[in-house]
Parts: C-alpha cells; sequence; structure tokens
C-alpha cells in the first residue's frame, strides 16, 4: 500500500505478499460478471461499487457530506444531478474517492494479514481482483500489478443500459460520454477480455487468465472472506 492512501500493491517486487490486479471496463460492458466468474474460481474480489454502495447508506461514511452537498444520497437522484452537471459530478467524487480507496485498502489489508499472521512474504502471494469503474480514468491501474479491461462496443452498452436497466437514450448517451474511451482503456490494458459474444465466451477467458497467471491450483482449495466495511467516521 502506497503511504499517500491510493490502492496500491507492490506486487511488482518478488516479496510483495499480495498481488491486486485491477478489473474494470465502461459501464455495462460486463465486468461484474466477468468479477463473479473469479469468484466462482475461488479468487477474492475487491469491488468498489459495493463499497461505495455501503457508504452511501445512512451510517455509510459518506452520507453526511453527500446530504450536505446534495440533500439526497439516492443513487438514481445522484446520477441525475451528477451526469447533467460537471461540478456536481467532481463534487460527488470528491467525497466518495478518497473513501473508497481508505476501504479497499483496508479490507485488502485485512485479507492480507489473514493469510499471513505473522507477517512473513514467503510463499505464493494472496491473490486480489479490484474491480472499479473508473481505474483507467483516475490512472489507479498504474499502482496495480496489472489490469483487465472488459471490453465491449458502446453500441451493445447502450442498448443494456436502456433495455435492462431502464435508462434513458440520453442519461445512457451521458454516462457513455463521461467516461474514458474503448481506446483509451484497451491503451492501458494489461489484457482484454471480449464481451460481445456470449457469457461463456467470458468464462472460459476468465478462466485461462487464472491458468496462465497460475492461480488455478490455489484457487478452489482455500476461502477468503472479504471483510465487512469499517463503520470508522
Amino acid at each position: 500500500m502506497s503511504s499517500a492512501g491510493q490502492l496500491s500493491t507492490d506486487s511488482r517486487h518478488a516479496r510483495s505478499p499480495v498481488e491486486i490486479w485491477g478489473l474494470t471496463g465502461g459501464i455495462a460492458s460486463g465486468k461484474s460478471t466477468a468479477a463473479a466468474f473469479f469468484e466462482k474460481a475461488g479468487i477474492i474480489v475487491v469491488d468498489a461499487d459495493k463499497i461505495a454502495h455501503q457508504l452511501t447508506e445512512p451510517d455509510g461514511n459518506a452520507y453526511p457530506a453527500i446530504m450536505r452537498r446534495f440533500g439526497t444520497a439516492d443513487r438514481a437522484k445522484l446520477r441525475e444531478i451528477v451526469f447533467s452537471d460537471p461540478a456536481a459530478k467532481r463534487d460527488l467524487e470528491a467525497i466518495l474517492h478518497p473513501l473508497i480507496q481508505t476501504e479497499s485498502i483496508h479490507r485488502v489489508q485485512l485479507l492480507a494479514h489473514a493469510k499471513f499472521p505473522s507477517g512473513t512474504e514467503s510463499g505464493k502471494p494472496l491473490h486480489v481482483i479490484y474491480e472499479a469503474a473508473l481505474l483507467v480514468e483516475t490512472e489507479r491501474y498504474k499502482n496495480l500489478a496489472g489490469l483487465i479491461v472488459v471490453d465491449c462496443p458502446a453500441e451493445i452498452r447502450r442498448k443494456r443500459l436502456v433495455t435492462r436497466d431502464g435508462l434513458s437514450p440520453e442519461m445512457a448517451d451521458k454516462i457513455l460520454q463521461a467516461q474514458a474511451s474503448d481506446s483509451e482503456r484497451r491503451a492501458a490494458a494489461t489484457v482484454l477480455f471480449d464481451n460481445s459474444k456470449t457469457l461463456d465466451d467470458l468464462r472460459k477467458q476468465v478462466m485461462e487468465f487464472i491458468t496462465r497467471q497460475g492461480w488455478a491450483q490455489t484457487g478452489h482449495k482455500t476461502h477468503h472472506e472479504v471483510p465487512p466495511p469499517s463503520q470508522t467516521r
């Protein structure tokens, strides 16, 4: 972990006890589906969006600041506000991102301590997938061991947002335009998963990655439960 509070890893160094790979993609690209396949294979997934959900609950650490700034913590209402007002979007990110980073670091540290209670760094590292939407936009992927990008054409993602999630075409377009472009994500990727085909095809890509990385032999043997959120304010 970096002293600056970024979600980071020293997994670029041989003795690191934790190897964190980022998992990202445009909205409705299927990154959460890919994350679920990792979890089913026994790989730990720390989900930044789930952390954000918990932070914005009435007992969450972000709730007071969000209520002061926006008067609501309802996710649908916040989405309407922030994707119609760039300043509001920056304000929400300024509230949430540091807290998400802190909570993510906290969870990874607990997981690492559970595997290495004596502080030893011998043996194989703990493998963690960090699922987050804005790793490319914020450049946080540069602090990680690698970046997996789930790639899916924008027209397919737009259709999913409208038909599956019930967003208006106008709101879907605003969200798509606010994120990094497909080419920017591809340029940042260490590994690219193509999710323009079937779910089984995506699952195969996940399993092939796990095998290539040498994670498969330990994938199903040990279950590491992701710690609950910290409640400090």
